[in-house]
């Protein structure tokens, strides 16, 4: 244990009578001037508040160079609307293979080198990131792509590369792809000479990819199954949240507000998936050994010792 002197705790005697009427004001001033002291401190340093509050004490103080924004807010407006246009065109302008911006609290980093991003995305630094608070929402921190770095995770990476992305599943899961692809095609035949969004298609074709490879099912998503529109459903509202910024994940003072209900929607869409995907496991278990086409949820179920999941987990795996 680690004994204080005395003397540093005179604050602590000092502090009753600074809270009297006649020195409330007094004190509130002195702490709004500190804060803002500090903020303009960390503000000062190249890429923003977020990167300065983390050189400050620190030797080497020679940062990554980058806009320093706004006070507090730092360059959360690169954020809005095509971000990656408006972060392009900021990187671009400095003439850096790396530019540092402060997102409220959140330090981030940006690059137009692909051999750079190669660097970055291959880092522990970028596998142990923030995760979004609406992820944590959706359960999004148990599956392979928010996951925290550690043991869990580099498990989560091995079930996938042995079982899910080997060439023996990708060799046969082949025949799928090519009959989405046709349809695919097919669909955007179908409508030559009108505007339409080719996002949309894509998107669709991806997901029948998923649902095939990972559920084992032709779900057909254009068509008008219950169960499909559900899951169209789901999924469509599952990337609205998660695509949306959320401010209170860069800005702490307002978590407690949720303003932009990202909060509400999470716990409305979770159960909705558990139901879901719960289901499909548990048909799953009572079809086991039958002769079909192994999928992802088979793999799932037949691990076992410290691999095996608990059904919470492969409901966010498999989400």
């Amino acid at each position: 244990m680690v004994s204080v002197p005395i003397d540093n705790w005179w604050w602590a005697v000092a502090l009753p009578p600074l809270l009297s009427s006649q020195h409330a004001g007094l004190l509130f001033f002195s702490f709004l001037l500190a804060f803002l002291l500090s903020a303009f401190l960390a503000w000062s340093y190249r890429g923003g508040p977020a990167w300065g509050k983390y050189w400050m004490g620190r030797p080497n103080r020679n940062g990554i160079p980058g806009p320093r924004g706004l006070p507090v807010l730092g360059s959360i407006g690169l954020m809005r609307g095509l971000a990656h246009r408006k972060l392009a065109a900021a990187a671009e302008l400095g003439a850096t293979r790396l530019m540092a911006f402060s997102m409220g609290s959140t330090r981030a980093i940006v690059t137009c080198h692909a051999d750079v991003a190669k660097e970055i995305l291959q880092g522990s630094a970028f596998a142990d990131r923030p995760v979004k608070e609406s992820a944590h929402g959706l359960m999004f921190d148990r599956a392979i792509g928010f996951a925290p770095y550690g043991a869990y995770w580099r498990g989560l990476r091995r079930i996938a590369a042995g079982h899910l992305f080997c060439p023996r599943q990708i060799d046969a899961s082949e025949s799928v792809r090519l009959e989405i692809a046709g349809r695919m095609c097919g669909r955007i035949a179908d409508r030559s000479g009108t505007r339409f969004f080719v996002r949309d298609i894509l998107r669709r074709a991806s997901l029948d990819n998923v649902m095939a490879c990972v559920f084992g099912r032709d779900y057909k998503l254009d068509e008008l199954d219950s169960e499909a529109t559900e899951l169209r459903e789901m999924v469509q509202e599952g990337y609205d949240i998660l695509g949306k910024l959320d401010l209170a994940d860069h800005l702490p003072f307002l978590a407690f507000f949720d303003f932009q209900n990202i909060r509400q929607r999470c716990s409305r869409l979770a159960p909705k998936v558990h139901r879901l995907v719960g289901k499909i496991i548990e048909e799953h278990r009572s079809v086991a050994g039958a002769k079909r086409r192994t999928d992802f949820v088979d793999v799932l179920l037949s691990l076992t010792g410290k691999d095996k999941l608990s059904d919470s987990d492969m409901v966010a795996v498999l989400w």
